[in-house]
């Protein structure tokens, strides 16, 4: 398996290596101290509360994460499932972290092919992506690309990025032109990105037992939706509908860059989880028989 051939736009994709030059890219997947791993069924990849030596990018196969239960029983709690592309051991290698231990153990499911990346590229993509937010550079931006900047940069939701990310909102962001009346979101598909209302208006709605379409709420220039299929410990799947109220424009947020904005903001992690918990009773409620 060491043959295989990475595409480097891949390590582009994470958040953590968006900045780094092609050359450097290259650097990291020719380095001999990383490599392609594979993982037979059920075998553990990394193990909670060891202490952490790299992270890894999925190149094939699907991987469960799972936290040790609370009680005395050590039983082990899924919170996640991760496919090709999505990345994970990251947050134990940076500084901030306390212990420098993984919070969570991640197996293979069937088998899987990952991306070692060892520590030492991760700290030097984190103390690069410092270094630039004294000077950020913003090559050839587009009107629209500085529109979706400045809407994002004044966000609560997204503080915590650092100027060299919002300086290449061009690459990890992209903006969709719907019609009136379309459907942007449906009940029960998966969920592999939020949405920011850049114009016009977008309505959550969800059907009762009748058939009857139940209006939930009504999103407009600056705010989000979709966050919630997203969030840590759910299915993954949208909880509603949404729906363009005319022609609107809306950037789409990979979950990489929201998992980013979790890690880096607990208080904002906090907020939505909450959020979660209240959508939970109202869809309950509209679901109900009057």
């Amino acid at each position: 398996m060491t043959d295989i051939k990475i595409d480097p736009g891949l390590l582009r994709k994470i958040p953590l290596f968006s900045s780094l030059s092609d050359r450097e890219l290259e650097g990291i997947l020719s380095a001999p101290e990383n490599g392609v791993e594979e993982f037979g069924p059920k075998q553990v990849i990394v193990r909670e509360m060891e202490v952490a030596q790299s992270m890894y990018v999925i190149l094939d196969g699907i991987v469960e994460v799972t936290l040790r239960g609370g009680d005395a029983s050590g039983r082990e709690v899924p919170i996640a499932t991760l496919r090709p592309g999505d990345f994970f051991g990251d947050q134990a290698l940076v500084e901030s972290s306390r212990t420098g231990r993984r919070s969570a153990t991640v197996r293979s499911l069937n088998k899987a092919v990952v991306f070692r990346i060892d520590k030492q590229h991760v700290r030097l993509a984190l103390h690069k992506g410092d270094e630039e937010e004294d000077e950020p550079t913003v090559p050839h931006m587009s009107k629209q690309d500085r529109e979706v900047r400045d809407l994002i940069k004044g966000m609560r939701l997204f503080q915590s990025l650092k100027e060299s990310e919002l300086a290449s909102i061009g690459t990890w962001t992209s903006v969709e032109q719907v019609g009136p009346g379309d459907f942007v979101l449906k009940e029960s598909d998966k969920g592999d990105c939020l949405y920011v209302v850049l114009d016009g208006t977008v309505e959550i709605v969800t059907f009762d037992d009748d058939g009857k379409i139940v209006l939930l709420a009504t999103h407009s220039k600056g705010e989000y939706f979709g966050e919630q299929s997203l969030m840590p410990g759910s299915d993954g799947k949208r909880n509603a509908y949404a729906r363009s109220n005319g022609l609107c424009r809306l950037i789409k947020v990979p979950k990489a860059y929201f998992r980013l904005v979790l890690n880096r903001d607990g208080a904002v992690a906090e907020a939505l989880r909450k959020v979660g918990e209240k959508q939970k009773t109202e869809l309950d409620r509209a679901h109900k028989p009057h």
